[in-house]
């Protein structure tokens, strides 16, 4: 089986493509059903931030035409608009993907600390639906390994920054003095949360929060003395305030052009600026054609970002050393997993034949040793045996060398077959408890025993990717 990985992410699509992947909650249900059905999967896993939008999943003969009318049926658009923009992973190559997604060297920000978090929730939601297979319980659990290493060995998150921290520099950029401009977030999830701490760093004053769930605006609100907005009032609050960030994780605008229109008596020609870094965007794109009004979405952010990630970038070669590490483990993991239960199974063949073929020709000669003590009655016994296995072994020497280099080789996939044709049975692997240090080690096991279900997907639609 192989691991592989389809979707998308800031480099490949602009912000209007990306919010069409984008699923809520409420949809993903339905949505990993139909995945579930697709020819040939076996795992799956969906991540999901403002920033990328990714299947992860496992499994042989999967007609790829399947997945991009999946993903079109989704997005709502003929599948042929999304094929520009969808890039493809492989075998290593979705292996090394997912690595550096996790160590934040594919991020928008490089080295932003998010993007892990996401990851993680991503592989909980779908390990506790029990939609996650042995293969991705394994290439998560690196994937973790992976982004610690990356973490505290380079300095890569050093001084860790997040698209909400570049949202607040560019609000400081605009105005210079945050302390006379009153800041309006809408939404209180963890960008707005990172926002709200930015902007008090800044010199901000005059902070407001508004939240569908007013007990959760009041909660993040009162951890900096922020006050709180009602959410019905927020267009209306619009004439008090000269920044908004919006973070929300609604699937249409909530605040409208005509909300803007409303107020730009009372702001008496002050400029408005709007930054809105939610995926689908929430705030009504015709708003950047009012004069005075200046509207930024998370795409115009990551220009801005690029030009202070210079040092960053140095920092990366050494993550990517780490990263190939990584990935040459896994793959060897891969294999070795794969291939003890079948030379185990092997080694059982070959021993429970040979000790069919010693009772054989024991009940043959049971003339001739009845008329034997039984000391050298045992000494024959054993000694047919030895031969047996010596046969055996011997026999087995040249294939299963060949078996470890087709391992060693990355051909694990043809595992199946060999297995097949020695008589031996399919092997899959099983997966495991946690070991004391809190990673997965598989363990292996047949066919027969495995638990595992022939279809498994999971998903998670988690918060912005920075």
């Amino acid at each position: 089986m192989k691991i592989r990985i389809c979707g998308t992410d800031h480099r490949h699509a602009q912000v209007e493509v990306r919010e069409l992947l984008a699923l809520s909650e409420g949809q993903l249900p339905g949505a990993l059903r139909q995945l579930a059905d697709l020819d040939g999967v076996r795992e799956a896993a969906v991540l999901s931030t403002c920033n990328r939008f990714e299947l992860i999943y496992v499994g042989d003969g999967i007609c790829e035409g399947d997945v991009y009318k999946l993903l079109g049926s989704w997005a709502g658009v003929p599948e042929d608009r999304l094929l520009p923009h969808l890039v493809h992973y492989t075998g290593d190559h979705a292996v090394r993907h997912l690595f550096r997604v996790a160590g934040s060297l594919e991020s928008m920000v490089l080295g932003e600390s998010q993007i892990t978090g996401q990851v993680k929730e991503a592989y909980r939601i779908a390990n506790e639906a029990g939609t996650v297979g042995p293969m991705l319980h394994r290439l998560f659990h690196k994937s973790f390994a992976v982004a610690k290493r990356v973490r505290t060995e380079t300095e890569v998150g050093a001084a860790t920054l997040s698209v909400a921290q570049a949202a607040v520099d560019m609000a400081h950029d605009i105005f210079d003095d945050l302390s006379r401009h009153p800041v309006l977030l809408l939404g209180a999830g963890e960008m707005s949360e990172l926002a709200l701490r930015g902007f008090k760093s800044r010199g901000a004053e005059h902070l407001w929060v508004a939240n569908r769930t007013i007990s959760r605006a009041t909660e993040v609100a009162t951890a900096i003395s922020a006050g709180v907005v009602p959410w019905e009032q927020r267009a209306r609050f619009l004439a008090q305030v000269d920044v908004v960030l919006c973070s929300t994780g609604a699937r249409n605008s909530v605040l409208t052009r005509e909300d803007v229109v409303a107020v730009r008596k009372a702001r008496k020609g002050r400029p408005l600026l709007l930054i809105d870094i939610s995926v689908p965007r929430n705030l009504d794109p015709g708003i950047n054609d009012l004069s005075g009004v200046y509207l930024f979405d998370i795409d115009d952010l990551g220009q801005v970002v690029q030009v202070n990630q210079e040092a960053r970038q140095r920092e990366a070669s050494r993550a990517d050393q780490i990263v190939e590490q990584e990935v040459s483990r896994f793959e060897r993991m891969l294999s070795d997993v794969h291939l003890a239960p079948l030379l185990r199974a092997l080694h059982r063949r070959m021993a429970a034949d040979g000790a069919q073929e010693v009772e054989r020709s024991l009940r043959g000669l049971h003339s001739i040793l009845a008329k034997l003590d039984d000391a050298d009655r045992v000494s024959i016994e054993n000694a047919l045996t030895r031969m047996s296995t010596a046969l055996g072994k011997r026999f087995l020497h040249h294939p299963m060398q060949r078996l470890k280099d087709l391992g060693n080789e990355g051909e694990g996939g043809q595992l199946a077959e060999i297995a097949e044709l020695f008589g031996v049975g399919t092997t899959l692997l099983e997966v495991p408890e946690d070991s004391a240090d809190g990673t997965r080690e598989a363990e292996s096991g047949s066919a027969a025993s495995g638990s595992f279900p022939a279809k498994a997907v999971g998903s998670a639609a988690v918060g912005d990717e920075n």
